[in-house]
Protein backbone atom coordinates (compact mmCIF):
# COMPACT_ATOMS: atom_id res chain seq x y z
CA UNK A 1 0.00 0.00 0.00
CA UNK A 2 1.17 3.49 -0.72
CA UNK A 3 -0.11 6.80 0.51
CA UNK A 4 -0.69 10.00 -1.40
CA UNK A 5 -0.38 12.13 1.72
CA UNK A 6 2.33 13.20 4.07
CA UNK A 7 -0.31 13.86 6.71
CA UNK A 8 0.74 12.23 9.96
CA UNK A 9 -2.53 13.04 11.69
CA UNK A 10 -3.98 9.79 13.00
CA UNK A 11 -7.31 11.39 13.86
CA UNK A 12 -10.06 9.26 12.34
CA UNK A 13 -12.63 10.87 10.09
CA UNK A 14 -15.92 11.21 12.01
CA UNK A 15 -18.99 9.08 11.33
CA UNK A 16 -21.04 11.32 9.06
CA UNK A 17 -24.80 11.35 8.70
CA UNK A 18 -26.04 12.23 5.22
CA UNK A 19 -29.60 13.49 4.83
CA UNK A 20 -31.70 15.81 2.72
CA UNK A 21 -32.33 19.12 4.49
CA UNK A 22 -33.79 22.57 4.09
CA UNK A 23 -31.08 25.14 4.84
CA UNK A 24 -32.47 28.65 5.46
CA UNK A 25 -30.39 31.82 5.50
CA UNK A 26 -31.03 34.98 7.50
CA UNK A 27 -31.11 38.59 6.28
CA UNK A 28 -27.27 38.67 6.35
CA UNK A 29 -26.94 35.55 4.14
CA UNK A 30 -25.80 33.32 7.01
CA UNK A 31 -26.97 29.71 7.30
CA UNK A 32 -27.34 29.06 11.03
CA UNK A 33 -29.51 25.93 10.99
CA UNK A 34 -30.71 22.97 8.96
CA UNK A 35 -34.16 21.40 9.02
CA UNK A 36 -34.45 17.69 8.22
CA UNK A 37 -37.47 16.19 6.44
CA UNK A 38 -38.91 14.96 9.75
CA UNK A 39 -38.86 18.62 10.95
CA UNK A 40 -35.87 18.09 13.26
CA UNK A 41 -33.99 21.39 13.46
CA UNK A 42 -30.28 21.62 14.27
CA UNK A 43 -28.13 24.68 14.90
CA UNK A 44 -24.89 24.68 12.92
CA UNK A 45 -21.60 25.03 14.83
CA UNK A 46 -19.76 26.08 11.67
CA UNK A 47 -22.26 28.54 10.22
CA UNK A 48 -22.11 29.10 6.47
CA UNK A 49 -21.73 32.72 5.34
CA UNK A 50 -21.80 34.83 2.16
CA UNK A 51 -24.95 33.14 0.82
CA UNK A 52 -28.05 34.74 -0.65
CA UNK A 53 -30.07 36.37 2.15
CA UNK A 54 -33.54 35.15 3.17
CA UNK A 55 -33.64 32.01 1.00
CA UNK A 56 -33.94 28.33 1.78
CA UNK A 57 -31.52 26.03 0.01
CA UNK A 58 -32.40 22.38 -0.51
CA UNK A 59 -29.26 20.35 0.15
CA UNK A 60 -27.80 16.95 0.77
CA UNK A 61 -26.08 17.60 4.11
CA UNK A 62 -23.15 15.65 5.57
CA UNK A 63 -22.95 16.34 9.30
CA UNK A 64 -22.00 15.10 12.76
CA UNK A 65 -24.37 15.55 15.71
CA UNK A 66 -22.51 17.39 18.48
CA UNK A 67 -25.29 17.29 21.10
CA UNK A 68 -27.54 20.03 22.48
CA UNK A 69 -29.31 20.28 19.12
CA UNK A 70 -26.14 21.20 17.25
CA UNK A 71 -24.37 19.73 14.23
CA UNK A 72 -21.08 20.35 12.49
CA UNK A 73 -21.37 20.39 8.70
CA UNK A 74 -18.80 18.52 6.63
CA UNK A 75 -20.50 18.95 3.28
CA UNK A 76 -23.48 20.54 1.55
CA UNK A 77 -24.52 19.65 -1.97
CA UNK A 78 -27.24 21.75 -3.57
CA UNK A 79 -30.30 19.81 -4.79
CA UNK A 80 -32.87 21.06 -7.29
CA UNK A 81 -36.40 21.58 -6.06
CA UNK A 82 -38.74 20.39 -8.80
CA UNK A 83 -41.34 22.92 -9.96
CA UNK A 84 -44.31 22.47 -12.27
CA UNK A 85 -42.85 22.34 -15.77
CA UNK A 86 -45.96 21.07 -17.57
CA UNK A 87 -45.87 23.99 -20.04
CA UNK A 88 -42.36 23.10 -21.24
CA UNK A 89 -42.57 19.32 -20.81
CA UNK A 90 -39.65 17.22 -21.96
CA UNK A 91 -38.59 13.79 -20.73
CA UNK A 92 -34.99 13.05 -21.59
CA UNK A 93 -33.85 9.79 -19.99
CA UNK A 94 -32.04 9.57 -16.66
CA UNK A 95 -31.01 6.64 -14.47
CA UNK A 96 -32.92 6.23 -11.19
CA UNK A 97 -31.03 5.02 -8.13
CA UNK A 98 -33.82 5.50 -5.57
CA UNK A 99 -36.93 7.48 -4.66
CA UNK A 100 -38.54 7.95 -1.25
CA UNK A 101 -41.30 9.99 0.32
CA UNK A 102 -41.00 12.01 3.49
CA UNK A 103 -43.49 14.25 5.22
CA UNK A 104 -42.91 17.17 2.83
CA UNK A 105 -41.08 15.81 -0.22
CA UNK A 106 -40.59 13.03 -2.70
CA UNK A 107 -36.80 12.77 -2.84
CA UNK A 108 -34.87 11.25 -5.72
CA UNK A 109 -31.34 10.00 -6.22
CA UNK A 110 -30.79 10.19 -9.98
CA UNK A 111 -27.84 9.54 -12.28
CA UNK A 112 -27.98 11.70 -15.39
CA UNK A 113 -25.55 11.00 -18.23
CA UNK A 114 -23.71 14.27 -18.68
CA UNK A 115 -20.63 16.33 -19.36
CA UNK A 116 -22.08 19.54 -17.85
CA UNK A 117 -24.87 18.91 -15.37
CA UNK A 118 -25.50 22.65 -15.04
CA UNK A 119 -27.11 22.66 -18.50
CA UNK A 120 -29.97 20.36 -17.42
CA UNK A 121 -33.48 21.54 -16.53
CA UNK A 122 -35.51 19.65 -13.92
CA UNK A 123 -39.15 19.78 -12.89
CA UNK A 124 -42.34 17.76 -12.93
CA UNK A 125 -45.20 17.35 -15.37
CA UNK A 126 -48.81 16.84 -14.28
CA UNK A 127 -50.34 14.26 -16.60
CA UNK A 128 -53.65 13.94 -14.76
CA UNK A 129 -55.35 14.05 -11.40
CA UNK A 130 -58.08 11.51 -10.75
CA UNK A 131 -59.85 12.15 -7.48
CA UNK A 132 -57.03 12.56 -4.95
CA UNK A 133 -54.46 10.63 -7.07
CA UNK A 134 -51.97 12.66 -9.13
CA UNK A 135 -50.06 11.13 -12.04
CA UNK A 136 -46.78 12.97 -12.63
CA UNK A 137 -43.70 12.59 -14.82
CA UNK A 138 -40.19 13.88 -14.25
CA UNK A 139 -39.35 16.80 -16.52
CA UNK A 140 -35.72 16.51 -17.63
CA UNK A 141 -34.27 18.55 -20.44
CA UNK A 142 -30.70 17.51 -21.28
CA UNK A 143 -30.26 20.19 -23.91
CA UNK A 144 -27.09 19.92 -25.98
CA UNK A 145 -25.17 18.19 -23.18
CA UNK A 146 -23.90 14.83 -24.50
CA UNK A 147 -24.62 11.63 -22.57
CA UNK A 148 -20.96 11.13 -21.67
CA UNK A 149 -20.76 9.75 -18.14
CA UNK A 150 -23.02 9.33 -15.13
CA UNK A 151 -23.03 11.64 -12.14
CA UNK A 152 -25.12 11.71 -8.98
CA UNK A 153 -27.94 14.21 -8.55
CA UNK A 154 -30.41 14.49 -5.70
CA UNK A 155 -33.69 16.32 -6.29
CA UNK A 156 -36.86 16.98 -4.29
CA UNK A 157 -40.48 17.40 -5.32
CA UNK A 158 -42.37 19.44 -2.67
CA UNK A 159 -45.63 17.68 -1.82
CA UNK A 160 -47.24 21.06 -1.13
CA UNK A 161 -47.17 21.76 -4.89
CA UNK A 162 -49.39 18.75 -5.68
CA UNK A 163 -52.96 18.65 -4.40
CA UNK A 164 -53.29 14.90 -3.97
CA UNK A 165 -53.11 12.20 -1.32
CA UNK A 166 -51.41 9.68 -3.61
CA UNK A 167 -48.78 10.45 -6.23
CA UNK A 168 -47.59 8.19 -9.03
CA UNK A 169 -44.30 9.42 -10.45
CA UNK A 170 -43.00 8.18 -13.80
CA UNK A 171 -39.42 8.70 -14.89
CA UNK A 172 -38.11 7.92 -18.37
CA UNK A 173 -34.89 5.92 -18.03
CA UNK A 174 -32.42 4.56 -20.55
CA UNK A 175 -34.06 1.13 -20.20
CA UNK A 176 -37.77 2.07 -20.09
CA UNK A 177 -39.99 3.74 -17.51
CA UNK A 178 -39.50 3.70 -13.75
CA UNK A 179 -42.86 4.18 -12.03
CA UNK A 180 -43.47 4.41 -8.30
CA UNK A 181 -46.61 5.23 -6.35
CA UNK A 182 -46.39 7.11 -3.06
CA UNK A 183 -49.50 6.92 -0.87
CA UNK A 184 -50.07 9.40 1.92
Amino acid sequence: MSSCSNDNDDTPYPNLITEMADCPTDSEGTMKSIVLDDDTRFSITNQQTNLKPNVTYRCLADYVVEGNGQVTLYGLKSCPILRDSTAIAQCDPVNVVSMWRTRRYINMHLRPMTMDQEMHDWGFITDSIRGRHAYLRLHHRQGSDPTAYSTDLYASLPLALVEADTITLRIRTFSGTNEQTFPQ
